[in-house]
């Protein structure tokens, strides 16, 4: 708390590195979740099914695909980074609604999205990905959405810390 009961809002240099490493684990997830081999049957699924399915386990690869791009993602997924790995056991320890609501920070909060509209195909619908589309897909508040990604990232944050410090 600072002077007069003002709540500290601004981030010194280190919050903000801390929480720019945090986002960059939370992309790291999503590139997993996201390139998973069963990719091609999860079309048209959307982000929370997967994040259901998926729920930081690494996807298990048969090795067998006479499909050249899904051959490729196959063999990525055998491939994946130490980071990668690391992502998944840092969002495995999250609550499955942090999990969500920091995938949604990351993969669709603040963007656009243009579908043609099923109806009129020559018309297009943009859906702006703000806090209430996000809560709505998320089946909460906005402020608990809020609250789920604030804790979402602090979690990470910690987990993140605690890391570096065993390996110091």
């Amino acid at each position: 708390m600072l002077g007069g009961g003002a709540m500290k809002t601004t981030k010194n240099d280190s919050e903000k590195t801390t929480r720019r490493i945090a986002e960059q684990t939370v992309d790291l997830f999503l590139d997993v979740l996201l390139t998973n081999e069963d990719g091609l049957a999860w079309e048209g699924m959307g982000l929370i099914g997967r994040l259901v399915d998926f729920k930081g386990q690494l996807p298990q690869s048969s090795g067998f695909s006479g499909f050249c791009t899904l051959a490729r993602r196959v063999d990525r997924m055998r491939h994946w980074s130490e980071c990668h790995r690391m992502s998944l056991i840092v969002l495995r320890k999250l609550s499955d609604r942090q999990r969500e609501a920091v995938c949604f920070d990351r993969a669709y909060r603040g963007r656009t999205k243009v579908a043609v509209d099923p109806f009129t195909p020559t018309k297009k619908v943009e859906i702006y990905w703000g806090d209430n589309e996000c809560a709505r897909q998320l089946d909460c508040s906005v402020n608990a959405f809020r609250k789920r990604v604030q804790e979402g990232y602090q979690s990470i944050e910690q987990i993140l810390n605690e890391k570096a410090a065993q390996a110091a």
